[in-house]
C-alpha cells in the first residue's frame, strides 16, 4: 500500500466515521419524539384516602403540549411541571390525566382517590322560601326533616 493511497483511505475512515456519529446523535435525539408524551403524577398517590373537599394534584408533563385534568385543559410551565385544585367528593373519584404532543399522539394516566366522608359528626341547615330541612347526623344514623 502506498503513503496515498493510505492516507486516502484514512480520509474515508475519518468522513465515515463522523457520519455516523451525526446520524447516531440524530437518531438519540429524535427517539425523545418518537415515545410520545410521558405523565408523571407526584401528589397525590394513587389510592389515597382524601379527607379535604379538594386537593392539588401536582405532577410533570414531558413532550407534551397540552394537558388536560378530567378534559378540562391545565396550564403547563417550561419545565413541564403543573398543578391544578380538583374537587374531591366522598367515595371513589376518578381522575383523568391527559397529555398530548405536537404529533396528535396522547396517553392517559388515571388517579383513583377515595374522599372520605366529612358529614359524619356534622350538622347543617337550609332554610329556602318553599320549606325548610335540616339534617343532624350522628355517627353513621342520619335523620332528616322537612317542613312546608
Amino acid at each position: 500500500m502506498t503513503r496515498t493511497s493510505f492516507i486516502k483511505l484514512i480520509k474515508i475512515l475519518a468522513t465515515s466515521i463522523v457520519v455516523l456519529l451525526i446520524i447516531a446523535f440524530a437518531v438519540w435525539r429524535s427517539l425523545n419524539y418518537a415515545r410520545g408524551p410521558h405523565i408523571t403524577i407526584e401528589q397525590p398517590t394513587n389510592g389515597s384516602e382524601i379527607t379535604t373537599s379538594y386537593i392539588t394534584i401536582i405532577g410533570r408533563v414531558e413532550r407534551s403540549t397540552n394537558l388536560l385534568i378530567n378534559d378540562s385543559a391545565i396550564n403547563i410551565d417550561e419545565k413541564g411541571n403543573f398543578t391544578d385544585d380538583i374537587v374531591i367528593f366522598p367515595g371513589v373519584n376518578i381522575i383523568t390525566v391527559t397529555a398530548r404532543d405536537q404529533f396528535g399522539r396522547s396517553t392517559e394516566d388515571q388517579l383513583t382517590l377515595v374522599g372520605k366522608d366529612r358529614s359524619i359528626g356534622t350538622e347543617k341547615s337550609n332554610l329556602s322560601n318553599t320549606g325548610a330541612t335540616s339534617e343532624k347526623s350522628v355517627g353513621n344514623n342520619i335523620a332528616s326533616s322537612t317542613t312546608p
